[in-house]
């Protein structure tokens, strides 16, 4: 009896291991679960839970970002909230991202959604590979640039800044600058 008790708790004790291993795989920072090269390798280092901070619209912020990777490891989602609260006492400013690598197109992919107001069903949004910066450009119907927003990870201290600049007559116009560090 006491051998059958002990087998089955050392089994629940396993079982218990492995559901955890799992669940911190999903979670874990880029390096473990995304595969390691090329664009892949640099996306999954979005992967994990950050704290951004930074200037955006001349104002200082604080948003709290979640990067996993999802739909088969085709696309890292980013899930963006910011602290600060507008009136109603929502987020001030929240975003669903999609971020992934078309082979066939060779450049990244991004489909930006945010409370700011519908999205454009004729924008795109893409990016070259470029070693550890992806520059995407958004733009509008006709083709036109509208925004930049371009990520730009630095390896010795594991950090991403974003760089957010408006497109006004072709010319850029600074909208904000924020940094990424992990939680």
């Amino acid at each position: 009896m006491l051998r059958r008790t002990l087998a089955a708790l050392a089994l629940i004790a396993l079982a218990a291991c492995a559901q955890a291993q799992a669940r911190d795989t999903v979670q874990a920072p880029a390096n473990s679960a995304a595969p390691q090269s090329g664009p892949q390798e640099l996306l999954g280092k979005m992967v994990g839970r950050w704290t951004l901070t930074g200037v955006i619209a001349g104002q200082n912020t604080v948003h709290d970002v979640d990067a996993e990777w999802v739909l088969q490891h085709n696309y890292v989602r980013i899930s963006e909230v910011s602290r600060e609260r507008a009136e109603n006492g929502q987020p001030q400013y929240e975003a669903f991202v999609l971020v992934g690598w078309s082979e066939a197109a060779h450049q990244y992919v991004c489909f930006w959604f945010d409370n700011t107001g519908v999205a454009d069903p004729h924008a795109t949004c893409s990016a070259p590979h470029t070693p550890d910066v992806i520059p995407f450009e958004f733009r509008n119907a006709s083709g036109a640039l509208d925004i930049t927003n371009t990520f730009t990870y630095d390896r010795v201290h594991d950090t991403w800044q974003w760089r957010m600049d408006n497109v006004i007559n072709g010319q850029p116009a600074h909208f904000g600058t924020v940094t990424l560090r992990r939680q």
